[in-house]
């Protein structure tokens, strides 16, 4: 099936899919359970874990000190009071049409709302203490407000969110608001959502997160009568770095912020004043919410590294060979996944897979192009018919080992996962 058809599909379900899909799941929920259905789409759902989970006995989040001191000024912001109010007045672990609607018009060009959305959820929230910040009710509220958001940013948090409270040995809370993480993924769908749940059905350390994401998986794949060969890949947003991974933020009285992704996934931001000295601290001569601006995008860029770091490891253990095409597309065309790809062992073939030859992705600015580094320091040309993929690491010998790390070593690059094993 040819790009173009299989993401018109997937498109084309983003403007009716939540509203049916909402409108079907809450008629089924007031079916008895002696009815039945071909369809599991129609059929009455199973209890879910966060279903049993009692919401804590807090009055309303205003009167949570401890997240107000988070979320500072903001939390007296009326675009952002709007927003976390309607958050407490969901009960139950799924939101009915109405609330959705209110939410979604809540957060239209609403960005300190949508900040707040993002502060809170990535903020753990210590539900086993006897002084709980917000009940878990609320924060499931926070999720799926969150998933209501632009995808390309909702996406990656809601994985964020499935990993931070989705650890094994945990209370009951956390695992729920883990798993509404996932079914709003599974609600978002489209050509970014599947490699999502596809990335925590394999990598979710918590087996019911597992569980959730390859049920919501198979769903979204089964109302398009795709295969999970057929998730597309996505392009992840850029955040406009160049082929360094830097971007430099033009802030008040000639100061600038510095923003840096490095190879192994590490986030580093800094300021400089006018003379292009790099200063310890945020200048005092500069205005609070241009600081923030800057800060808050290093946050997000640390976010979207999260989700691509693990998007080529499964990709690594899958084995998954990627055309041409998508490879320079997605992967090392795109400024933050392809500056991950260049401390990773690749292999390409240009004969369908029957010879193999190894090499680390090297940008020629002279050229213009990406190029094959090869074990001896030697750079090719990557030749239009090649398919690619990551080396597993018990295909490399220990000769092969020792080799690729020394020329890590050489070019000072630290792999984003460890994928040579140099015990």
């Amino acid at each position: 099936m040819g790009q173009g058809g299989l993401l018109g599909k997937l498109f084309g379900r983003k403007g009716t899919g939540a509203d049916s899909r909402a409108g079907s799941r809450m008629q089924t929920q007031t079916q008895t359970s002696t009815q039945s259905s071909a369809s599991s789409r129609e059929s009455v759902p199973q209890p879910r874990v966060q279903d049993a989970v009692p919401p804590l006995t807090i009055v309303s989040w205003d009167r949570d000190e401890a997240l107000r001191r988070v979320l500072g000024a903001a939390a007296d912001d009326l675009a952002v009071r709007q927003v976390l109010d309607l958050c407490d007045t969901l009960r139950g672990p799924m939101p009915p049409g109405s609330w959705r609607e209110e939410m979604a018009a809540l957060l239209a060009d609403n960005a300190a709302g949508v900040a707040a959305l993002r502060t809170i959820a990535l903020r753990e929230t210590p539900f086993d203490d006897p002084g709980a910040d917000h009940r878990v009710s609320f924060a499931r509220a926070v999720v799926w407000a969150v998933g209501l958001t632009e995808p390309g940013d909702a996406v990656a948090l809601l994985v964020r969110v499935a990993d931070l409270y989705g650890e094994p040995g945990r209370g009951r809370g956390y695992r729920s608001v883990a798993l509404t993480a996932v079914e709003a993924l599974g609600w978002i769908g489209g050509e970014r959502a599947l490699p999502a749940l596809r990335q925590l059905k394999a990598q979710a350390r918590l087996s019911a997160v597992r569980r959730a994401a390859s049920q919501e998986l198979d769903q979204t794949l089964g109302e398009e009568n795709l295969s999970r060969a057929d998730v597309p890949e996505w392009q992840a947003e850029d955040f406009e770095l160049d082929r360094d991974g830097l971007r430099v933020i033009e802030l008040d009285h000639g100061h600038t912020a510095t923003i840096e992704l490095a190879v192994d996934g590490t986030v580093t931001w800094f300021f400089r004043g006018p003379t292009g000295q790099r200063l310890p601290n945020k200048p005092q001569s500069l205005r609070a919410d241009r600081a923030r601006e800057a800060v808050e995008l290093a946050g997000n860029l640390q976010t979207v590294v999260y989700a691509e770091r693990f998007r080529l490891k499964q990709l690594m253990k899958d084995q998954r060979t990627l055309t041409y095409e998508d490879w320079m597309e997605f992967y090392l065309g795109n400024r933050v996944t392809g500056r991950l790809c260049r401390a990773l062992v690749w292999e390409s073939s240009i004969d369908g897979g029957e010879h193999w030859q190894r090499f680390l992705p090297t940008w020629s600015a002279h050229r213009e192009a990406w190029l094959r580094l090869g074990e001896d320091g030697v750079t090719h040309d990557i030749a239009e018919e090649s398919q690619a993929r990551i080396v597993l690491q018990k295909h490399l010998t220990a000769a092969e080992t020792r080799a690729w790390g020394s020329r890590l070593r050489v070019l000072r690059l630290t792999q984003p996962f460890k994928q040579l094993d140099r015990r």
